[in-house]
């Protein structure tokens, strides 16, 4: 059975985003720790992601790294970022169906 973790990056803290829960989705990505790592922005996360240099840097990172990275479109247009975020090369999309089957599919779920 593969190993797969979809990353759940919520939190406004920009430590916790960009030193924990992004930092941990590339490392897994990049060493093969996992088959495969996608990563999910939701909630406030969204705003720091849309306006923070170093949250971005990582985000490029991932995505250099082949790691799937989309945001919550009902949370993005809630904060009027959506755009921001698709032109940043993120999914945006209604995620709550794609996280449940994600978790029907045996995923693991890391949230931060």
């Amino acid at each position: 059975m593969a190993a797969k973790v979809f990353v759940v990056v919520s939190s406004a803290d920009e430590e916790v985003v960009a030193g924990v829960g992004l930092r941990y989705s590339l490392n897994a990505a990049k060493n093969k720790w996992l088959d495969e790592v996608r990563v999910i922005i939701f909630g406030p996360a969204g705003k720091l992601v849309a306006c923070n240099p170093r949250v971005q840097e990582k985000i490029k990172e991932l995505q250099e790294a082949g790691v799937e990275v989309m945001a919550c479109k009902a949370c993005t247009d809630e904060q009027n970022i959506s755009s921001i975020l698709e032109g940043a090369g993120i999914k945006v999309l209604y995620v709550g169906s794609i996280i449940s089957q994600l978790l029907k599919d045996g995923w693991a779920v890391l949230t931060f």
